[in-house]
């Protein structure tokens, strides 16, 4: 257990911030983690709990708050975790190209540590290849946000290690991934596809403008209230393209072609679903 002269006052008002800034809901099962960390808070900033409760209500960026959930994030995932949603994406990406579009813009809301987003932009080159199109002929942008700066810099970085990286097909692993220092580095013509900018989901309207033509949200829609989950979904579906795909892990999916009927590199992993995955 923890000391109930913190826990009482402290945690219950560090959680309220939580929910009232960020609509994120900590449960009572954290509460002794929450506890841990704010001693611990204390014990650095050398405060007592008042003058903590102080800065908790100054700190408009919730970075206190923030902290401690990038501490309750699970470790980073791997490349194509989500293995249906890059099939969906890339069965309409092929049929998008083999229209005649070639503008595209996708989002990574939550996109974490970047596995999603680099993702995203392997899923489109392998669209690219089946739909027998350049890259240099295709305008493509991928907007990666995180509300933690923190691991958005990690994400910057775009280094990862062989397990987060045991995912993604040998050709595509040896072309864009060199061996560096701590891992395998993206190659620049994969970052150069993506855009990372801090967002506070639960903050609307959104800053940018639509219409996007794939969005892909789940770890950032996990935690939070279901008022604001709704609101946060609906603001997405709001800047999606008429025939635009949403991916959250929440809602019915509506079958679709599935991602054989393309030839291309993420045909093998799975069943797609367009629409609300």
């Amino acid at each position: 257990m923890f000391d109930e002269a913190v826990s009482t006052e402290v945690v219950r008002h560090f959680c309220r911030i939580a929910k009232n800034r960020l609509g994120v809901w900590i449960g009572d099962n954290h509460h002794p983690l929450v506890a841990g960390r704010v001693a611990k808070r204390l014990q650095a900033l050398q405060v007592d709990a008042d003058e903590y409760l102080t800065r908790l209500n100054d700190d408009h960026d919730c970075s206190e708050v923030i902290g401690f959930l990038d501490f309750l994030r699970p470790r980073p995932p791997r490349f194509f975790s989500r293995r249906e949603d890059h099939a969906a994406l890339h069965t309409m990406l092929v049929r998008l190209l083999s229209e005649g579009q070639r503008r595209f813009r996708l989002w990574s809301a939550g996109c974490g540590t970047g596995e999603e987003p680099f993702g995203m932009a392997l899923t489109a080159l392998g669209a690219m290849e089946a739909a027998k199109v350049a890259l240099p002929d295709v305008d493509l942008k991928i907007l990666a946000t995180d509300i933690s700066k923190v691991v958005m810099e990690r994400g910057k970085q775009g280094l990862f290690d062989e397990q987060q990286l045991r995912d993604v097909p040998r050709a595509f692993h040896d072309r864009y991934f060199a061996a560096s220092e701590g891992g395998f580095a993206v190659d620049e013509s994969i970052r150069d596809m993506v855009r990372f900018r801090r967002l506070n989901l639960t903050k609307l309207p959104y800053p940018m403008t639509g219409p996007l033509d794939g969005i892909f949200c789940h770890g950032a829609l996990a935690p939070l209230v279901p008022s604001a989950r709704t609101s946060v979904t609906d603001a997405m579906k709001d800047l999606l393209a008429e025939e635009g795909l949403i991916c959250t892990g929440f809602g019915d999916a509506t079958p679709a072609p599935t991602a054989d009927d393309a030839d291309g590199f993420i045909s093998r992993i799975g069943p797609s679903f367009r629409g609300h995955c």
